[in-house]
């Protein structure tokens, strides 16, 4: 398979590269460092403006056992809370099981449990038996706001201050992807959740990897041909591909470049462009000329992770369009299947403890990005001493847990 690269780290003449220690990918006490030290203060995308078509509509996002929800307002802003009822600790919205949205009973946020209501900017205004908490102080007791940004229509939060706002984070991801006017789609699929037995480094570093497309994705290569570009945008990185499938041997990939229609509100060379940006730590943007796409990879343990992915269009009535949006999610679910595959079998090689690391080729571009910044994150939250204290506290748990029963 051909590649090409504009990333200077993927060039050749550099020492060989090793990825991270099997470890980082099955070691409990390293999945809570990164929930410290990568997630908790990255942006998180939660749902797309038209999600929240009025006011008084909300929407719940978990990660790695935290809740927050975001709310839009009668303003028509859109802000985001903690999901805890500052009294007793009650999550206060749960949202539909599937799509996790939930209204709001004139914009006010009811906590289940005992009643305490708070409005649309979080503040606490009404106090059952108000009487019985002598000098409580209603104005410290309003819900925790989180950071929240909107870009091209997508709406992201963090539970820490990220460095550096969305738009410096996507860089020059902005200019490019405005022509697709993203901010005016509409969801085209309901929101699904791919759980999968695998580290959730595991399931980002397959989607970077592009040694194993001609091996486990001969309908995805086929359907955006054989020569990738990789580019290193700091935050991002950039995978494209021309869809060009007329000679493919899959139907599916030869039947979307027949019946992709012609998109004529995007520039010349994108309209045949399947564009790829993944976003770090744990997000990825599949964007085609039919639809936009994302994948978010959530983890749930050291071993499990569950991936949400949410399709969104520009409304489009033409039945080429209907065609090829169908065509597409048909080749996507076929890629999903073997990817599942892939990552369970690497999960399940990690677990034995055997494997220590491996080299990263010199042009494995996108894998060299992601571990790179991985090392850099752990270098600048001293992960090591960190890494060591917490196995040294967690070892002490365990021997008074052993004396107690002893005794």
């Amino acid at each position: 398979m051909g590649r090409e690269s504009t990333n200077k780290a993927g060039g050749a003449g550099l020492p060989p590269m090793q990825g991270l220690p099997g470890a980082r990918y099955t070691d409990p006490q390293i999945y809570l460092l990164e929930r410290d030290q990568v997630l908790m203060s990255s942006w998180q995308l939660v749902c797309h403006i038209s999600d929240l078509p009025g006011p008084g509509t909300a929407m719940r996002f978990d990660l790695m056992g935290r809740s927050a929800f975001v709310l839009r307002g009668s303003d028509g802003g859109i802000r985001a809370f903690l999901n805890v009822c500052r009294h007793r600790g009650s999550r206060l919205i749960d949202g539909d099981a599937n799509t996790q949205l939930a209204y709001c009973v004139n914009g006010k946020i009811r906590c289940p449990y005992h009643a305490w209501v708070y409005d649309e900017s979080g503040a606490l205004v009404h106090l059952p038996r108000e009487v019985n908490y002598p000098g409580v102080q209603r104005d410290a007791l309003g819900l925790h706001a989180l950071p929240l940004e909107v870009w091209l229509g997508f709406v992201f939060i963090a539970f820490r201050q990220p460095g550096v706002p969305v738009a410096e984070l996507m860089g020059g991801c902005t200019a490019e992807l405005e022509p697709y006017r993203l901010a005016e789609m509409r969801r085209i699929s309901e929101p699904r959740l791919r759980p999968r037995r695998a580290n959730w480094k595991v399931i980002c570093e397959n989607y970077l990897d592009s040694y194993h497309l001609a091996v486990a994705h001969p309908t995805l290569q086929q359907a955006v041909g054989s020569r990738y570009c990789f580019e290193d945008r700091g935050g991002v990185m950039h995978i494209s591909g021309e869809i060009d499938s007329d000679n493919s041997r899959s139907w599916s990939a030869r039947a979307y470049a027949r019946w992709l229609p012609e998109m004529g509100e995007l520039p010349p060379r994108r309209r045949r462009l399947w564009s790829y940006y993944f976003v770090w730590p744990n997000l990825a943007l599949d964007v085609y000329p039919d639809q936009v796409d994302f994948m978010q990879m959530l983890p749930i343990s050291s071993g499990e992770t569950v991936i949400r992915e949410v399709a969104y269009a520009l409304p489009d009535p033409r039945r080429e369009m209907r065609l090829a949006r169908y065509l597409n999610w048909r080749i996507n679910r076929q890629v999903n299947r073997e990817d599942q595959q892939l990552v369970e079998r690497m999960q399940l090689g990690l677990a034995g403890g055997d494997y220590d690391r491996g080299p990263i080729a010199v042009d494995e571009t996108g894998l060299r990005w992601f571990t790179a910044r991985v090392l850099e994150t752990q270098a600048q939250a001293g992960g090591g001493k960190a890494l060591a204290s917490r196995r040294r506290k967690a070892g002490m748990a365990s021997e008074n847990r052993r004396g107690r029963v002893s005794k």
